[in-house]
């Protein structure tokens, strides 16, 4: 190669490493306003992975925003466009609100919630992992874990598999006995 050829490339090298940075700085300000998912990928000649999977990316978390919900009636979405505040103004049904903490409030339970936090299992799987629960006694939470919307069974396979506000309540509760735990040590 000529010495002309060469400095072009180097050129050309440097265009794009600022240009990669530029990317980086624009993604890093979608990601500070949309508290978005940013996966970076370092890969010397393949940065269309990153922006492919960018994609793919920003496309999940658009539909996880839409906030699915699977219950024992089935799946429902309910769409953002209405106002938060609206939603305050509301009545505040308590027998609904306590219901739910119930069926959070027994240590078994929530074991229940932690296994299938990674996928779903089947009753045998749940008791291998959980060998302290009897057999009747983890059909009878896994029923109410049901009920109360926190967990879905396969009709098919008869998997169990923790629903969005069953994974909302097992994080917000571990994060509040975190916070409290916090609070006890001061």
């Amino acid at each position: 190669m000529t010495e002309e050829i060469k400095e072009e490339m180097k050129r050309l090298r440097e265009e794009i490493a600022n240009l990669k940075n530029q990317l980086h700085a624009t993604i890093g300000e979608k990601h500070e306003k949309r508290r978005g998912l940013h996966i970076d990928i370092e890969a010397p000649g393949h940065e269309y992975v990153e922006d492919m999977m960018q994609g793919i990316a920003e496309g999940i978390h658009g539909e996880l925003e839409k906030t699915i919900c699977i219950g024992p009636g089935g799946m429902r979405i309910i769409r953002r466009g209405r106002p938060w505040r609206e939603e305050e103004e509301d009545a505040v049904n308590f027998p609904k609100i306590a219901e739910a903490m119930s069926a959070l409030g027994h240590e078994h339970r929530l074991k229940i919630l932690h296994e299938l936090m990674n996928g779903g299992k089947y009753i045998n799987d749940l008791q291998q992992a959980l060998p302290e629960i009897t057999t009747s006694t983890l059909s009878s939470h896994l029923n109410v874990l049901e009920e109360s919307g926190f967990v879905v069974q396969e009709k098919v396979r008869g998997r169990y598999l923790i629903t969005l506000p069953g994974r909302a309540a097992y994080k917000t509760a571990r994060k509040i006995t975190k916070l409290l735990e916090r609070r006890n040590e001061e």
